[in-house]
């Protein structure tokens, strides 16, 4: 009787069947594919020891309902920049709500479902190394523009004599990243940032401005003194010896789409 009560929890564990929205990695996916290995090129990691760092990128970086997203995992080594991570070196995945989205065999594809709602969120998390790290996926509406991702401005002046940026990337955790042409190390500043789409009301740091999008799609952002390699000259001095305040109302820059995004 013990043997066949055993046996009876040994079957109920083989026909277990995972989570909703749960997916598993590592000697689960010997064999599968992975569409992102470069042939020939080996990782730096030892052992699989995943740095706590890890993260995922998605491409969109919001998606609209029925759309496939690109999913990249990986960690930053040195100087050589972001490393691919192996599908091995992975211990789960999780999507959040799981009838949002499924994740391909190679866990590199998001598809999102067509019943995913505009102004939700689908949340996939990675845990390697037992570092977890998740990726928030902002839901748009069938044909709209949304901040997220990354732009690069039409002219490079921005206003007050300064150069503009040469890219910001709008991410959906509410981090703003800038790189001013300054070295290898593309992001050279972060701000937190906040847009409402319904007013157009933009705030990067302590600042707010506006923002809206043109009929070419592009970000047009109003009112905001945006990071610059080269800090703006002062204004006249007042009639008191003060500084004068640099009045950002009247700035204007455009910014165009870089790469898949919005």
């Amino acid at each position: 009787m013990r043997f066949l009560a055993v046996s009876g929890l040994l079957t109920l564990a083989a026909c277990a069947t995972p989570a909703p929205g749960f997916y598993a990695g590592g000697q689960g996916l010997h064999g599968v594919v992975d569409r992102h290995e470069e042939p020939g090129r080996r990782s730096p990691l030892v052992n699989c020891n995943v740095p706590s760092s890890h993260r995922l990128t998605a491409d969109p970086a919001s998606a609209r309902p029925g759309e496939a997203v690109d999913l990249r995992h990986s960690f930053d080594f040195s100087a050589s920049g972001p490393q691919h991570i192996p599908l091995g070196c992975v211990d789960n995945w999780q999507v959040d709500p799981p009838e949002a989205a499924t994740l391909s065999s190679d866990r590199r594809v998001l598809q999102v479902s067509d019943a995913a709602a505009p102004g939700s969120e689908i949340r996939v998390t990675v845990t390697a190394n037992g570092h977890p790290h998740t990726l928030v996926l902002p839901i748009v509406g069938a044909g709209e523009t949304g901040i997220h991702g990354n732009w690069r401005p039409l002219s490079s002046k921005a206003c007050f004599g300064s150069p503009a940026p040469v890219e910001i990337r709008f991410d959906p955790d509410g981090s703003a990243l800038f790189d001013l042409g300054l070295g290898p190390s593309i992001w050279d500043t972060r701000r937190a940032y906040s847009f409402d789409r319904a007013s157009g009301v933009l705030t990067v740091g302590d600042q707010s401005g506006s923002a809206r999008f043109d009929e070419a799609g592009n970000l047009v952002v109003s009112g905001l003194r945006l990071p610059s390699s080269i800090p703006p000259a002062p204004g006249p001095p007042q009639a008191d010896g003060t500084p004068a305040e640099i009045d950002g109302s009247d700035c204007e820059l455009v910014f165009s789409p870089a790469g898949s995004f919005r």
